[in-house]
């Protein structure tokens, strides 16, 4: 009977150890993994999403690096890159053959940026051994410059014959911009009108713009440079533009349109005449 207070004890201690050991099992170190909240990028443009950590001090190469994507539209999260230890990475996915890991840590470089790249991507760390993991998350966003701005009904550089004193009308559209278009008119290189345009948005998140130019002509108008300019409010994208314009014929009369070849054979019609 004098044995059981030690037996006790050695019971106690026992228990207290392996309890000890149990929870050191199961916890696990919150990693520090710094990401950028938001990027951006243009389509066709390359765009790199960082992700930097620190070691732990130990166990520092069995580590397992993951990049996941969720796009904007709603489709499931996917790994898009894997990399264990100081092996190379593996990438998958439509994303795979323009995806490299760049850098000392886990930087990711997306090439030739498209619109469905457009998500959330998360970096995943785990020092496994060390048990040590974080995670860290890039809201990417990619626009796209214009396709198209294109004055209705005329072509480049047309002549548009109106009268001084007669109401004339164009139309403008610009195709496919991300963010939508802004379409600015201009007379000679002077801003005439600024007028908010109607916009309509496409399947793949792009936008097309309509804008509508009513004006009077005068003969001070004759040879005037008449251009629809577009404008997007992104700063990737400011000073690139694209425009149409036409040209005002205030001199004649008869013709509503034609092109500098018609105006030239007019001139040589009244001259023989």
């Amino acid at each position: 009977m004098e044995k059981l207070p030690s037996l006790v004890i050695v019971v106690v201690i026992f228990t207290a150890l392996l309890s000890g050991c149990m929870s050191n099992e199961e916890e696990s170190d919150e990693l520090d993994v710094v990401t950028s909240e938001m990027s951006e990028g243009v389509t066709y443009d390359s765009v790199t999403l960082k992700c930097s950590y620190h070691y732990p001090g130990y166990y520092n190469d069995y580590l397992i690096l993951t990049w996941r994507f969720e796009p904007t539209d709603g489709g499931e999260q996917s790994v898009i890159m894997s990399k264990t230890n100081q092996e190379d990475p593996i990438y998958y996915g439509r994303q795979s053959g323009r995806l490299e890991h760049v850098g000392s840590r886990a930087d990711l470089r997306i090439d030739r940026l498209e619109l469905l790249d457009d998500g959330i991507y998360t970096c995943e760390v785990d020092f496994y051994l060390a048990k040590s993991y974080g995670t860290g998350d890039t809201r990417l966003h990619v626009y796209h410059f214009v396709d198209f701005v294109d004055i209705l009904q005329y072509n480049e550089g047309d002549y548009v014959w109106a009268p001084a004193g007669s109401p004339v009308s164009f139309d403008c559209k610009a195709t496919r911009a991300k963010p939508a278009a802004e379409l600015n008119w201009y007379k000679s290189g002077a801003l005439i009108t600024t007028e908010e345009g109607t916009y309509t948005e496409n399947s793949d998140g792009t936008f097309n713009t309509e804008s509508t130019l009513d004006m009077v002509t005068t003969l001070s108008d004759h040879n005037a440079l008449i251009k629809c300019e577009s404008k997007q409010d992104n700063r990737l994208l400011l000073g690139q533009r694209k425009y149409d314009s036409v040209v005002l014929n205030t001199s004649g009369a008869g013709f509503k349109t034609g092109s500098l070849l018609l105006t030239v054979l007019a001139v040589v019609i009244c001259s023989l005449i």
